[in-house]
């Protein structure tokens, strides 16, 4: 068995497709032009199937529903699942071969403040990359965390998720099973043909942009209200920039992140760690 040439990404809310979405969705296109791709909204989905997933829609927390129903559909159906916000390098063939596939997702700041005693909270900031992950049908690690969500539910307080992990910390944590373990700078080969990469292969922060990345999450947060971060001046500059990442003027996009970036610092301080 195969991972099949399918890309499925999740849109709830119904709105108009912004810009810059568009144009995550124009590289798919581009690059991989013999994918299917397949959008998940509110009339493919039946958002009042699943509890949890009702819940997050009725509070409009989207991308807490998309995070059921990127598992759901990897583990009925298979493919590659990517957020409307990533933008792809070059084609995933190579990844087709293993049962499923993720990266990294490493957010240094976010993990220096973690807490070891919780089981979940020791993977803040340190994860498993949700934006960008493909499997196999019936794969048993989606299953597992697919089943995570089966008796929780969402309450807010203050407008904030509360009662629920980010699907990072639940991917990474129950892949321990598997055999994942703490590491940043090496692939690691699961059990039952599961590989997770490094996060410069699927790129979370822009400092991990390197010659190897396929893709890059882009963060965009189109969930919140009226795209607040989609108008600050250094959103749009690393926007600008993945488009170049996109063409070939790529090099110098690279060496930007590689030589001008300051917080590429954060690397020598997590081998120091």
């Amino acid at each position: 068995m195969a991972i099949p040439k399918k890309i499925h990404w999740c849109w709830l809310s119904g709105d108009p497709l912004p810009a810059n979405i568009r144009q995550c969705i124009n590289s798919w296109k581009r690059i991989m032009p013999d994918y299917e791709i397949i959008c998940w909204d509110k009339e493919r989905f039946d958002i009042q199937s699943v509890p949890f997933v009702e819940q997050a829609y009725a509070c409009r927390k989207y991308a807490f529903a998309a995070d059921y129903i990127r598992l759901y559909v990897l583990y009925t159906e298979g493919g590659i699942y990517l957020d409307s916000d990533v933008m792809v390098f070059e084609r995933f063939d190579k990844y087709l071969k293993w049962s499923a596939f993720s990266s990294v997702e490493f957010l240094w700041k976010v993990w220096h403040r973690r807490n070891d005693e919780d089981r979940f909270q020791k993977y803040q900031g340190y994860g498993i990359q949700s934006a960008i992950m493909g499997a196999e049908a019936g794969n048993l690690w989606i299953k597992e965390c697919l089943d995570y969500y089966s008796d929780k539910s969402i309450r807010l307080e203050n407008g904030k998720i509360k009662g629920i992990n980010i699907i990072t910390e639940i991917m990474a944590s129950i892949a321990e099973k598997w055999g994942f373990k703490y590491d940043v700078f090496e692939d690691q080969y699961l059990k039952d043909n599961i590989v997770i990469y490094t996060p410069f292969t699927f790129a979370t922060l822009w400092e991990m942009v390197s010659f190897r990345t396929s893709a890059i999450h882009l963060g965009e947060q189109s969930w919140l209200v009226d795209g607040v971060l989609a108008r600050r001046k250094d959103e749009r500059l690393r926007r600008r920039l993945a488009r170049l990442l996109c063409s070939k003027y790529r090099i110098f996009a690279v060496l930007y992140y590689w030589i001008f970036t300051e917080e590429r610092k954060f690397i020598r301080e997590i081998k120091n760690a």
